[in-house]
């Protein structure tokens, strides 16, 4: 009862952003979302395990999704304020972005495309697509210690791919649906770092993160190419300024023994010792000219170099790497609202409807991570005498915590039913 409690209580934050009647919506699809962890996220889930539907009728659910008066990025800000409002967050706030896949294949689904599954390890993978949503999600990444992480979605946005698209759809990249959802948030008064893969390390980001004054932290390809600083030109030389200076490649850069240093980090939970390349460069056309800070060591196999860089040119390397790699929480996100949090599981066509499923999707997940973080005493949510685990509560004890506190049958009403044929052959 005391996870259930705490979630109605942050829920109380996005009062304004609803009407009465919505508000009283909102608050049973984000209690059903936190707490549905065995069945799927569907709006017929929801009603059966909160009663809703003897209290509303069953349609006003649907009406809420697909009509309601409520703006996703508003609630996306309203609960980047109940983050920053109780987090102890330093002088700076660390953003990380990315874009995962949906499996989902039906008719009249809006948005639907084929992609590659990066999950899928059997032979011929990389040549098979499936059907499914890709979504674009901005997270908030929170330091609670000394490389210990915690992920905190804040919003999602629909990629549609170009085939898909029309003239009252216009087609969007991945990249203006990241800067969109930067945008979508309230103007910041502490510094932003932004951390995202190297498929987002394009100049478009770029220029509107350094245009807020934060910082981007990312990746470079293996064989990308890096200049000098330009030469200073001479009195009276003729012709436009250069740009970049001489041309090298990451590998040619790390057989300079004497700008190799050791560095110790804390990545992964723990404490390692690497031997890599620092120094200044200019990147090729993709960055534009901004100088960058770059790391550079070998992979393990050593035929390939790994490339970090940071647009802070005075930000420590250890801090770089320490940075990126807590950039990997957000996949950890991502594994767990597609396999408990049903991400994908909104059977409903629209877009509207389909975006505001996401929406509180990650809202239920980053309010039981709040609740996570924040309460003290594991003992009491748990409803096992004989459960007394060590450390905080996990998502996933919270869920079951809230589950079990509604006293609902855990047998599912699209549990798949057993044909009598297969008892028979059982009993012979």
């Amino acid at each position: 009862m005391a996870a259930q409690a705490a979630v109605l209580v942050l829920a109380e934050e996005f009062v304004n952003c609803f009407t009465n009647p919505g508000f009283a919506h909102f608050t049973h699809f984000v209690l059903a979302h936190a707490a549905l962890w065995g069945a799927p996220h569907c709006v017929t889930e929801t009603l059966r395990l909160t009663r809703w539907h003897h209290i509303k009728h069953w349609t006003s659910s649907y009406w809420f999704m697909r009509r309601g008066r409520w703006s996703c990025a508003k609630v996306m800000r309203a609960l980047f304020k109940a983050l920053v409002s109780r987090l102890p967050l330093c002088k700076e706030m660390i953003f990380a972005i990315d874009d995962t896949l949906v499996k989902k294949w039906g008719r009249n689904f809006f948005g639907l495309g084929r992609y590659l599954d990066p999950t899928d390890k059997n032979p011929g993978a990389s040549h098979r697509r499936v059907w499914g949503h890709c979504w674009v999600v901005l997270a908030l990444l929170w330091e609670c210690g000394p490389g210990k992480w915690f992920c905190f979605p804040l919003g999602a946005l629909l990629f549609v791919p170009e085939l898909v698209c029309s003239q009252e759809w216009p087609f969007c990249t991945k990249i203006e649906l990241a800067v969109r959802l930067l945008k979508s948030l309230c103007p910041l008064n502490k510094r932003v770092i932004v951390v995202v893969d190297n498929l987002y390390a394009k100049l478009s980001l770029l220029k509107e993160v350094l245009k807020e004054g934060g910082v981007l932290i990312s990746r470079l390809r293996s064989n990308a190419a890096l200049y000098d600083p330009p030469q200073p030109r001479k009195k009276g030389q003729r012709g436009a300024p250069a740009k970049r200076g001489k041309k090298y490649s990451p590998a040619h850069l790390w057989r300079h023994r004497s700008k190799r240093r050791l560095l110790k980090v804390t990545i992964y939970g723990k404490r390692v010792t690497i031997k890599a390349f620092v120094g200044r460069v200019i990147p090729s056309r993709t960055l534009g000219t901004t100088p960058l800070l770059v790391v550079i060591f070998p992979q393990r196999a050593g035929k390939k170099m790994n490339v970090f860089f940071t647009t802070d040119l005075t930000m420590s390397p250890e801090r770089l790497l320490e940075l990126y790699a807590a950039r990997f929480k957000i996949e950890d996100a991502f594994d767990e609202l597609k396999t408990y949090g049903g991400f994908g599981d909104c059977r409903q066509r629209s877009y509207k409807a389909l975006k505001r499923h996401a929406a509180l999707c990650l809202i239920a997940y980053s309010l039981l991570r709040l609740v996570s973080v924040t309460l003290k005493g594991a003992d009491y949510i748990e409803t096992e005498p004989w459960w007394h685990p060590a450390g905080p509560p996990s998502v996933t004890r919270l869920r079951r915590s809230i589950y079990r506190a509604f006293g609902i049958s855990c047998t599912l009403h699209s549990a798949p039913k057993v044909k009598k044929m297969y008892l028979l052959k059982e009993a012979a």
